[in-house]
């Protein structure tokens, strides 16, 4: 044994052969664990593709805002005059009735949630106008942080649910590896709902929200209770510009006059005078501050009542562009603890 040992640790040859091999038995391991690291998530992506385009997924996903996923693309020949376009504030904050009540002019809210703009930008609006005649308004409500452009803390799922549900897979998943972390996340959470559904969990209580959507035409009003202080302590991003003109001149033709507003905020927001100051060289009306007990969520989501007033408001403005006066003028700011 300890002559065979000697003669082994005496014999170049052997010593060289095993230096050479060490490196090479790395790399086979280092290759493996790389396929590991990507093969994994990219198995839990491909699971989650047909789950998250079944028809029941919608449901299944315990998220309000995906409850009615496909609505915008399904609406044909309704033929609106003010169509309502925007991120998650419009699609819970704008009342199509109330604002059709006040102006005499047939309404629809078509807007979505801000990570399925940032995923699919303008394309329910796009399939929008090319299913129906062109309406006289395009209203577009956006919040503050959703003119900014360049922020990327919302809700990815729901971009990422709508990106595989109304484009083909061969689309989506260039998008998709542009955010390898985000939609690994993605791909988790869709499963973990799917399981969820299968084991039986009792899914939340959407029954007012569904019944007032159906009955306000796409006014969804999350099931939240009033806030009672602010809590959205975002830092204010000045808005894109270039993009907002953008959707002017895309969207001001046929006829259409397009209308841009930004979101009310509660009075209580700490970055208040910033924000007003700062969306006037984009917004068509000025910013409109409510008590924060007509909001229900991050500062941003109105309650039904907060909706109310704020289609009403809405269906003035349109009212005094019409009429050729100042929306100012029709355009009361709500003041309030």
């Amino acid at each position: 044994m300890g002559n065979g040992t000697r003669a082994l640790e005496g014999d170049p040859g052997v010593s060289d052969s095993a230096t050479t091999a060490a490196p090479g038995l790395a790399r086979s391991r280092y290759g493996r664990f790389i396929c590991v690291v990507v093969l994994i998530p990219l198995a839990f992506l491909l699971v989650a593709i047909p789950i998250v385009r079944s028809a029941s997924f919608p449901a299944e996903s315990a998220d309000p805002f995906l409850l009615h996923p496909d609505y915008p693309f399904s609406l044909k020949g309704v033929n609106c005059e003010v169509v309502i376009f925007g991120d998650s504030t419009a699609v819970t904050g704008v009342d199509p009735t109330i604002v059709e009540r006040s102006t005499g002019l047939k309404s629809c809210n078509i807007a979505q949630s801000q990570s399925i703009l940032a995923l699919i930008g303008t394309a329910a609006l796009d399939t929008y106008l090319k299913n129906n005649a062109p309406p006289k308004y395009v209203v577009m409500q956006f919040a503050p942080e959703t003119l900014a452009r360049d922020r990327q803390d919302f809700f990815w799922a729901e971009g990422f649910t709508l990106l595989l549900r109304t484009r083909s897979i061969a689309a989506a998943l260039p998008v998709m590896a542009l955010h390898p972390v985000e939609s690994y996340r993605f791909a988790l959470w869709a499963l973990k709902a799917k399981v969820a559904a299968l084991r039986g969990a009792p899914p939340p209580d959407f029954s007012v929200t569904e019944e007032t959507f159906r009955s306000r035409g796409g006014l969804l009003i999350l099931p939240k209770p009033p806030q009672t202080r602010c809590t959205n302590s975002h830092p204010f991003l000045p808005p894109t510009r270039s993009w907002v003109q953008m959707l002017r001149d895309k969207y001001a033709v046929n006829g259409t006059t397009v209308l841009i507003d930004v979101a009310p905020i509660p009075t209580c927001a700490p970055n208040a005078a910033a924000i007003a100051q700062g969306i006037r060289a984009v917004s068509d009306s000025p910013l409109a501050q409510y008590p924060i007990a007509l909001f229900c969520d991050l500062d941003r989501h109105l309650t039904l009542a907060g909706a109310q007033l704020w289609s009403a408001q809405l269906g003035q403005q349109i009212l005094a562009h019409r009429a050729k006066r100042p929306p100012e003028a029709t355009l009361p700011h709500l003041r309030g603890s």
